[in-house]
């Protein structure tokens, strides 16, 4: 399967991974065909990007946790994200305890690294189906996924690992107190809502810091996750050792969700543009031990894509070669005149051509 922006999507191509909606609703399950009746529906839900099989895709993408497990522990984190912003009804912020989720909250931690536990070791090359309306939630989710491979390859223990795991759970629940008509604004900021958003960290810290049953790194790195190494974060312009390692490895991971995840202002980017723009900042904006431990388990084209090659062929990918992402086994679909052709291409043996981009159809 792949994953393929829905204005890509052709009427009757078979869906390739279930969808839900922001309340945890089944929308469509995996293997059904997207009429246009149903492409339209996902599209009220404001999901615009999906898996799809066809002939050329037709493998299975690795998950590294179970959907359910994904889903279950999303609507925790939507309802301690609702009741931290909760409002009257004049829109006045009169925030809820939080408490009393952190129960449930803990367990699907735990029972979310078990899992990933037997799975560490691997590529991560599932990127999650998101809608607008429930990107905080799932983003949060992701970035405390990510943050938890990053410990475990970086050999922390389980309480450090988990630490991190709620670290990025938790690092954007100030954007929770912010009027959700502004976070899910589709136009441009006034000057006056760029600087509520880019003050998020220091609403989250506020909410935050009389909660005494999270920590100080779940604090930290809701204050210091947009930081850079160079000073040119927000909101303190802090550099170098003054920012955390925790608040420094959900910060990473923060940006390749965002960077990876379709906003209402504009579309995701792909993973390997992703991957480049942390390298290109790695030891200026970002702490290149943990921007190396990173990208190495990214797999930025997982079996199923279909690339562009520099020849101007359209290939798709048969095989990842471990460490070696970028140099994949091949099946040749279409060539520059036109002609189908579907014969094997190793790129680990062919140095002369390499991948230009992704597409999405091969017409």
């Amino acid at each position: 399967m792949r994953f393929v922006p829905i204005e890509h999507i052709k009427e009757n191509s078979i869906l390739g991974d279930t969808i839900y909606s922001v309340d945890g609703v089944l929308l469509a399950n995996e293997g059904i065909k997207l009429t246009a009746r149903l492409l339209n529906k996902i599209k009220e839900n404001q999901i615009f990007t999906l898996y799809i099989t066809d002939e050329h895709s037709n493998s299975k993408i690795n998950r590294l946790i179970h959907p359910n497990l994904r889903n279950k522990a999303m609507l925790i984190i939507k309802e301690i994200f609702l009741a931290a912003g909760y409002r009257d009804a004049n829109g006045q912020l009169k925030s809820k305890s939080i408490y009393e989720y952190m129960s449930s909250l803990n367990s699907i931690v735990d029972e979310i690294l078990l899992e990933l536990s037997s799975k560490k070791n691997i590529p991560l090359e599932y990127i999650d189906i998101k809608s607008v309306e429930n990107y905080l939630y799932m983003s949060s989710l992701n970035c405390g996924i990510l943050g938890a491979l990053i410990a475990m390859d970086m050999d922390y223990n389980y309480e450090m690992t988990k630490n991190i795991f709620l670290a990025g759970i938790f690092h954007d629940i100030g954007m929770a107190l912010i009027p959700p008509d502004i976070f899910q604004k589709k136009t441009e900021f006034t000057t006056e809502e760029k600087m509520m958003i880019i003050n998020h960290p220091k609403i989250g810290i506020e909410f935050l810091k009389d909660k005494h049953f999270l920590n100080a790194y779940v604090k930290q790195a809701t204050l210091q996750h947009h930081e850079k190494l160079d000073g040119t974060g927000y909101p303190l312009r802090i550099s170098g050792e003054e920012i955390n390692t925790v608040s420094q490895i959900v910060g990473i991971t923060d940006v390749y969700d965002a960077m990876t995840s379709d906003k209402p202002y504009r579309r995701a980017t792909t993973p390997h543009e992703a991957i480049e723009y942390l390298m290109a900042g790695s030891g200026r904006l970002f702490d290149s031990n943990v921007v190396s431990v990173f990208t190495k388990k990214i797999n930025p084209y997982p079996p199923g894509s279909l690339v562009k090659l520099s020849t101007g062929d359209i290939a798709v990918v048969d095989e990842v070669i471990k460490g070696l992402p970028l140099r994949p086994k091949l099946r040749l679909i279409k060539g520059t005149e036109g002609n189908y052709s579907y014969e094997p291409l190793d790129l680990t043996k062919n140095h002369k051509i390499f991948i230009d981009s992704l597409v999405y159809n091969i017409d």
